[in-house]
């Protein structure tokens, strides 16, 4: 049960990118969509040899398939056959060829942050709450180490001992390495609006999760969740600690 709770909860770190990934692809594919697909362009001496002619749709489909890493969006490339201006670059084959290249450097790229990370993995080793110097709010101090400083996402939740749902207290991004000193402040409000039972002073069972955040690929390609998921598993990246705190 543990585990199950444990892997949602990574899957919960992802799922903002997910979301905002699948979004991106569906609007752009859309853009592409809305062209006319005998709109073209041709005659361009200045482009680089291949890429002197084109259907507007085609070529909008090419750049998105590459940007998305998506193989199936190059079936809508097609080339347009000029007698004067090469048009070899925008075809479904140099689309999947294209396709295929990006993936492999997003893999390279994903591999190396895994084997960095693993040589030093992060590890959050300890965590405590404290009551904040106003005497009413509370400070999480969590504790850390290893060597590889990296942004990483923090999350933490009360875990109710009547198996309802985990209420979260606190979850975000952070810059950290094994030296890092943080107070994380949170307000007594701000607990009772996600739980409105909860009483100070009382112990309570905390459990809280750090997970390596490797972004989404950028300006060159976005990374779906599943192709990192494939290439570094969350659950790699991912640490869980719980912790009884008395607030």
């Amino acid at each position: 049960m543990f585990l199950a709770a444990f892997l949602g909860l990574c899957s919960n770190a992802v799922s903002s990118f997910a979301a905002s990934y699948d979004d991106q692809r569906s609007s752009t594919v859309k853009t592409c969509q809305a062209i006319d697909p005998a709109e073209y362009q041709s005659g361009l001496m200045f482009n680089p040899d291949g890429y002197r002619s084109y259907y507007v749709r085609s070529e909008c489909f090419q750049r998105t398939a590459v940007r998305f890493r998506d193989e199936t969006l190059c079936r809508q490339v097609k080339q347009r056959r000029s007698f004067f201006s090469s048009s070899w670059g925008y075809s479904s084959g140099r689309c999947r060829e294209l396709v295929a290249e990006g993936i492999a450097a997003d893999r390279k790229s994903l591999e190396e942050i895994k084997r960095k990370y693993l040589a030093g993995a992060l590890r959050l080793r300890d965590f405590r709450v404290e009551r904040n110097g106003n005497g009413r709010d509370f400070d999480i101090i969590p504790t850390f180490s290893g060597d590889y400083a990296h942004g990483h996402i923090l999350r933490f939740e009360i875990v109710p001992s009547d198996n309802r749902k985990e209420i979260v207290l606190h979850s975000s991004g952070y810059y950290v390495d094994g030296n890092s000193n943080l107070r994380i402040f949170l307000t007594q409000d701000e607990i009772r609006k996600r739980f409105p039972d909860f009483a100070p002073s009382r112990l309570y069972l905390v459990r809280a999760t750090i997970v390596l955040d490797i972004g989404n690929g950028g300006l060159p390609g976005l990374w779906s969740d599943g192709f990192i998921d494939r290439v570094f598993p969350v659950r790699e990246r991912s640490q869980s600690l719980e912790r009884e705190v008395r607030f």
